[in-house]
């Protein structure tokens, strides 16, 4: 469900009057502190969410300007525009808040406020779950735009909006002050002589929440504008909608940052949980191989115990290494018999020709492989033996075969399959 809430304070330290709007439902008007405000904000969509604020400030707390740069200038604007104003402003620049808009030809705007008082403003709300997500002042929104006005790129319009007393001017797509309403009158003429408009006079859109307050401000305006002509409606501040012309505080140190704070608050438990858990299996791992290295130990010296018990004297250097080369030293050997019945399917075989001669024999007790150096009269006969042999359930492999004239000499090697 979309949720939209509007606060507008009139001046610093004064009261907030606020408009909630949520989808489906009525909408919540209502005026008091922060605290005030926080108790009709209650029904929160979960525990620690905040709710996300567009914060109206009007009165005399936001200043706006329209200043004039040269294009080198442009790069450094948010640094150089202050400084244009530091003989009109009374007090240090340092502390005031400078907010920029658009920079288009040669021209910006630029509006300011109390630092300290706008960051009061941004922690007491965020105090009460409120995060403010764009800061306007109320100069700037009135809408230039009048039903009776079909080209938007030619209008002469002066938005002028009465709030409690406080009435908002807007005279540009970025110029705009508030003045009481007792200074309307005074405030209008000296514009009208600032601008050279006695002939020609602009169209006036005039706004007011309700039609007493409206009436109020059309009562107020000075003499000089009663031959304008203009268009009136109902509307409070928080109807309109900031255009493109608009300058939003929320800028440098006020600009809308990740809610770090916030996350720790909803998750620092659940952290504290994670760390206690880590720190327990870190304690627990330590003490495990604590105990395995006591038990490697109590291991090692049964080892050794047992290595003495067969070696008295020298060093105990790898033990279990030295027991196992010294238990293989100490086993039969079982190839003795594997040769004999190996030699007894062979030599039956050389024995029943006459035409091969046995040179050489050599058996590898690893492997178990018997190699024949046979001599013979033809390449067949040693072939043909080659064949019992197989025939005989032995595997028998042709190494290497040379014939010098009538006599052919061959090695085979021989073994179980």
């Amino acid at each position: 469900m979309s949720d939209h809430l509007t606060i507008y304070i009139a001046h610093y330290g004064g009261d907030y009057t606020w408009l909630r709007r949520r989808e489906g439902l009525p909408d919540e008007l209502g005026s008091g502190s922060s605290a005030q405000l926080a108790e009709q904000l209650g029904d929160r969509p979960h525990s620690g969410a905040a709710i996300n604020a567009r914060l109206i400030v009007g009165g005399p707390q936001v200043v706006v300007r329209r200043l004039k740069y040269a294009e080198a200038e442009k790069r450094h604007l948010r640094r150089l525009m202050p400084f244009q104003l530091e003989e009109e402003v009374i007090g240090d620049i340092s502390q005031f808040h400078f907010a920029l808009g658009k920079a288009v030809d040669g021209e910006v705007s630029l509006a300011y406020t109390e630092k300290a008082r706008l960051s009061e403003i941004f922690a007491e709300l965020a105090e009460v779950g409120i995060e403010v997500t764009e800061c306007l002042p109320a100069a700037l929104l009135p809408s230039l735009i009048t039903t009776e006005q079909e080209d938007e790129a030619a209008q002469d319009v002066w938005a002028l909006h009465w709030q409690d007393g406080l009435v908002n001017v807007r005279y540009g797509e970025s110029a705009g002050f508030t003045v009481t309403s007792t200074s309307l009158g005074t405030a209008l003429t000296m514009l009208l002589n600032a601008e050279n408009r006695i002939d020609t006079l602009p169209m006036l859109s005039l706004s007011a929440p309700d039609e007493n307050q409206l009436a109020a401000l059309e009562q107020a305006l000075p003499a000089s504008l009663e031959a304008a002509t203009g268009e009136t409606r109902i509307a409070g501040i928080w109807d309109y909608e900031p255009d493109a012309h608009m300058v939003d505080l929320c800028q440098a140190e006020f600009s809308q940052r990740l809610p770090i704070e916030r996350w720790w608050r909803s998750w620092q438990w659940v952290s504290y949980a994670a760390a206690a858990a880590l720190i327990v299996y870190v304690a627990v791992l330590l003490l495990s191989l604590n105990q395995l290295q006591n038990e490697n130990l109590e291991v090692r010296r049964d080892i050794e115990k047992v290595f003495r018990t067969v070696v008295p004297n020298g060093p105990a250097n790898d033990p279990e290494r030295r027991l196992r080369i010294m238990a293989s030293d100490l086993a039969p050997k079982a190839q003795s018999g594997q040769t004999v019945a190996l030699l007894a399917a062979v030599l039956p075989e050389l024995d029943t020709r006459d035409e091969i001669s046995l040179k050489g024999i050599y058996y590898t007790a690893e492997a178990g492989d018997l190699s024949l150096n046979l001599q013979a009269s033809t390449f067949n006969a040693i072939e043909s033996l080659r064949g019992a042999l197989e025939s005989n359930g032995l595997t028998a492999e042709l190494l290497s075969a040379n014939a010098q004239g009538d006599n052919h000499s061959a090695r085979l090697k021989v073994r179980r399959n």
